[in-house]
């Protein structure tokens, strides 16, 4: 296994690792990631220019969070990729369970933290628990939280029928 040579916290540099680029890459940088445990912590800047923001709410909805870990996940899988000399895995969510929120919205200026690790792996099926914070001021409070079913494809156009 060799070390990455990405910058994590530039967002161009992330992009080379997921298939999500321009306005779909949502994340802003990886604080740090563990490849023995396969654990990720990623943040996301909320503010005027994120894709999901609604004037209304001065915010983003907090379900929103669910496709903040997916795109976590999917970072994972390209700097274990990276690491390894592989090409990252294409993966697709096959459902998302135990979604909670313990606030409706991620308000204008939070800076969420997200918390991803693999809990199973049976072959293509790999399940993940997330969870999402916001700083209060006081510390960290827990925002969402569920748990990510997804299975690794070797081919997605083939998968999808294309």
């Amino acid at each position: 296994m060799k070390a990455i040579d990405l910058d994590l916290n530039k967002k161009s540099d992330l992009e080379t690792l997921v298939p999500h680029k321009g306005k779909m890459f949502l994340l802003n940088r990886v604080k740090n990631y563990d490849l023995e445990t396969i654990t990720i912590e990623t943040q996301v800047d909320i503010d005027e220019t994120s894709m999901f923001y609604d004037e209304t709410l001065g915010g983003v909805p907090v379900w929103i969070t669910f496709e903040y870990m997916a795109q976590s996940i999917s970072l994972m899988s390209g700097i274990f990729g990276r690491a390894h000399s592989e090409p990252p895995k294409v993966g697709f969510i096959m459902s998302v369970s135990s979604f909670s929120s313990h606030v409706p919205v991620l308000r204008k200026g939070d800076v969420v933290t997200l918390k991803v690790h693999q809990t199973i792996r049976m072959d293509a099926a790999v399940t993940f628990e997330g969870q999402a914070f916001v700083e209060n001021g006081e510390g960290y409070i827990l925002a969402a939280e569920g748990v990510l079913n997804t299975v690794e494809v070797p081919d997605p156009q083939k998968s999808l029928g294309l």
